[in-house]
């Protein structure tokens, strides 16, 4: 039988994370969070794929060596699903503390869902090819505006840096972790200090 979340007083948390562009991470950075609440925090988490990419059955392939016919499967205590979308989100609300949204490439389709979370995560780069796409997204005010949350995990520190020093809207520095299952000590302070924030 399935623990029923709302046993614990703590409300569900849902943060949305999506990409200013094309392989920036977003799924990188969903795991790398997951596995943080799971193993560090002991939050029930959840991880649901709303995009067409596909990855997570390539990750249940890789880490489990099977591909089961149910959309959900399990990796290190956290629940994956599989091609999700709003039905999987609202299943989800009662089991879980804390839920990840893994919208892919921000776009029209998605982003009223993104603006619904209650943690907004727009990720870019900051590599030659990359930046612009994101800095498109910042200059706009789009992200500011809502209270998104920026955040990069490649490219140029000096052009972060000049992002943050003209418009005044910080690009949190994502720490680089090759295997995005295990908790380092730089991922360990970044994400102790990410889900602090309000």
């Amino acid at each position: 039988m399935e623990k029923n979340r709302r046993e614990n007083s703590l409300p569900c948390e849902t943060i949305g994370v999506a990409g200013a562009g094309r392989g920036v991470g977003v799924t990188h950075f969903c795991v790398m969070a997951a596995n943080y609440l799971t193993a560090v925090a002991g939050d029930e988490t959840a991880v649901l794929e709303w995009n067409g990419s596909g990855d997570f059955g390539r990750m249940e392939l890789a880490c489990t060596g099977g591909v089961q016919g149910r959309r959900r499967f399990r990796i290190l205590g956290t629940d994956y699903y599989k091609g999700a979308g709003a039905g999987e989100l609202a299943l989800c609300l009662d089991r879980y503390r804390r839920i990840l949204i893994d919208f892919g490439e921000l776009r029209d389709g998605v982003r009223d869902e993104f603006a619904r979370c209650g943690k907004r995560v727009l990720i870019g780069s900051f590599s030659e090819w990359q930046w612009e796409t994101f800095w498109g997204w910042i200059e706009r005010g789009r992200a500011a505006e809502k209270g998104w949350i920026l955040a990069a995990a490649f490219g140029s520190g000096e052009t972060r840096r000049e992002v943050v020093r003209k418009l005044k809207i910080p690009v949190l520095e994502i720490p680089l972790s090759a295997d995005a299952f295990t908790v380092t000590p730089g991922t360990l302070e970044f994400f102790q200090t990410f889900f602090m924030r309000r």
